[in-house]
């Protein structure tokens, strides 16, 4: 028993299939899965349920009745008769509706800011689904990229303005339809290949509209220009407005063109070549992060951050003006988060045009901090006690919960470590010294994650000197002087100091003196002490000499006033 169908979904007692072309019976006469749809190349293939009618169908999956007599003409039905349950018929895509789409957040970063076309305002968050007619505006430090249903990407960088002007997507089919308008910025945009005809993805400027079937490319607005920068593909680049001055152009991968007002682009040209971006295999242990970039054709250089390798989703940029002074120039970017990262370094000509991107791996270590040194200085004086220099070393103190880790050497490269203390506190660490001589330290912070240890980066490593002890000075009694000596160094200069106790509580003679002597007039008869301090050129002060005593006698004199001497020796007195 035939089951039997009309159009207006009255069953009938036989069946007749008509066929308009080869292409439509062929079609028509291939069966399938009864109510079931399979996407086809111009829409869909659908397997006719038991009593369904071309009108029921045009309704399912057109929103229309009407439009069944366009379903039986494209199938070859030219009369109202039957259809064998099973039957496939095609629908063509263009009675297919569309639908809403949505572009989603998939990463974000800085301050962006989001408003509905109702103006509703809408948080910046990793999931949130936007509409058609949103605007997307990134601050100077904003990032945003999104994606569409098919797998379609698009990222803004800072200081960037986007309207989502078309989000639709074909019922059944999938079939996209996607205008976004640059206002201001750029954009970057990685499209997945159509396997629907009539798909649609461009990136339209006040100046072009850029259209492509699977491709990735950028499309930089200034205001004045419009670049576009195609990395993969190609893309179409047409002049916007109705007056079209020049042709649309076809820019291919490595190629850019520009467009400007007059509704003019030009001829596409090559993109320059990525820098020479200058490696490390060890991670980066320093804040602002520095990259050395070469590339003599360049007008200017770009460094983004991005946590993928397609460089897509986007954490920090920056970008400067080729050193012209300099075969190499050197950009900064101040602050990031510890992680591993991919650098895109690219040049810009002198047009303005963007090339590819050198892509190099990043992992950055860089906290905890170390706490910044601040005792010993660069240069330490011995004691004249003759015992070993005990030298206090100090540092700021991160906070609580936070130790430290200290390692002392005799070289900058601390192959020979001396001292190596961890899990210190912040009051600081004490190391004797037996000889004098150049060392090195350095200090790093302890955080603890779930109760383990987490050392961050060494500090730089700091150098200083142990000076041999100031030498005390030399005293010798002249008839009515005091004379004293000692040695110094190139450059140094002293401060001599007498006085009556050896706690120098009152000073009684004080000199400085760029010179190895002084000479004062010869006090009262007494207990005295003297001591020295040496200034270095550099403006180091070391610390006095141990007080040195020394006695001036009592000198008897004759009437006339001269001294009275026995032999060749004075006479002198307790």
């Amino acid at each position: 028993m035939n089951n039997k169908i009309s159009r207006f979904g009255m069953p009938l007692a036989s069946l007749l299939i008509g066929l308009a072309s080869a292409t439509a019976s062929a079609q028509s006469a291939k069966t399938a899965v009864p109510g079931q749809y399979a996407k086809a190349r111009d829409g869909i293939v659908y397997g006719i349920a038991q009593a369904e009618t071309l009108s029921s169908i045009s309704q399912r999956f057109t929103g229309t009745p009407r439009h069944w007599a366009a379903i039986g003409k494209h199938n070859g039905i030219s009369n109202d008769r039957t259809i064998p349950v099973g039957s496939a018929i095609v629908i063509p895509a263009y009675l297919l509706p569309d639908k809403n789409a949505f572009a989603v957040i998939v990463s974000v970063q800085g301050d962006v800011s989001i408003v509905t076309k109702a103006g509703e305002t809408v948080a910046a968050k990793v999931g949130a689904s936007l509409a058609e007619g949103t605007l997307i505006a990134t601050a100077d430090e904003g990032f945003v990229a999104l994606q569409l249903k098919d797998g379609t990407s698009f990222a803004l960088p800072p200081a960037s303005n986007l309207q989502l002007s078309k989000l639709q997507i074909q019922d059944y089919t999938d079939r996209p339809r996607t205008a976004l308008t640059l206002q201001k910025g750029r954009i970057t945009s990685l499209v997945t290949p159509f396997s629907v005809p009539k798909s649609q993805y461009e990136v339209q400027t006040p100046l072009a509209i850029a259209g492509v079937r699977g491709t990735r490319f950028r499309i930089n607005f200034d205001g004045d220009r419009s670049f576009s920068e195609v990395l993969q593909g190609t893309v179409n680049v047409a002049p916007e407005g109705r007056a079209k001055a020049t042709p649309s152009r076809n820019v291919h991968a490595n190629f850019g063109a520009i467009s400007s007002a007059g509704n003019q682009v030009t001829t596409p040209t090559p993109l320059p070549a990525p820098p020479r971006l200058a490696a490390s295999a060890e991670p980066e242990q320093r804040l602002p992060l520095r990259f050395v970039l070469t590339q003599p054709d360049a007008a200017a250089f770009r460094v983004g951050i991005f946590t993928d390798a397609q460089g897509l989703h986007q954490v920090a940029e920056t970008r400067g003006a080729r050193d012209l002074q300099d075969a190499a120039t050197q950009l900064r970017i101040a602050t990031l988060e510890d992680g591993d990262y991919y650098v895109h370094a690219s040049a810009i000509d002198q047009q303005g045009l963007e090339g590819t991107a050198a892509v190099q791996k990043l992992r950055l270590k860089a906290r905890p901090f170390p706490p910044f040194q601040q005792a010993p200085g660069a240069k330490v004086r011995g004691a004249a006690d003759g015992n070993p220099a005990s030298i206090r070393f100090q540092w700021t103190d991160a906070g609580s919960g936070y130790q430290y880790h200290v390692q002392l050497a005799a070289d900058r490269d601390f192959t020979q470590v001396l001292a190596d203390q961890s899990g210190l506190g912040a009051t600081g660490f004490t190391h004797d010294f037996a000889t004098t001589g150049t060392y090195f330290w350095r200090v790093a912070t302890i955080a603890f994650k779930d109760g383990n240890p987490d050392q961050g980066p060494w500090s730089d490593a700091a150098q200083f000197q142990l000076l041999p002890p100031q030498e005390m000075p030399a005293a010798s009694q002249e008839r009515d002087r005091l004379q004293f000596s000692w040695r110094g160094e190139a450059g140094q200069h002293f401060i001599f100091e007498t006085a009556a106790s050896s706690n120098f509580g009152q000073v009684l003679q004080r000199a400085e003196t760029a010179l190895t002597h002084a000479e004062f007039p010869l006090p009262p008869a007494g207990v005295y002490y003297a001591r020295l301090q040496s200034i270095d050129s550099d403006g180091y002060r070391g610390a006095f000499s141990l007080p040195q005593k020394f006695v001036v006698e009592r000198r008897w004199q004759t009437g006339y006033g001269d001294e009275l001497t026995a032999g060749a020796a004075p006479v002198r007195g307790n």
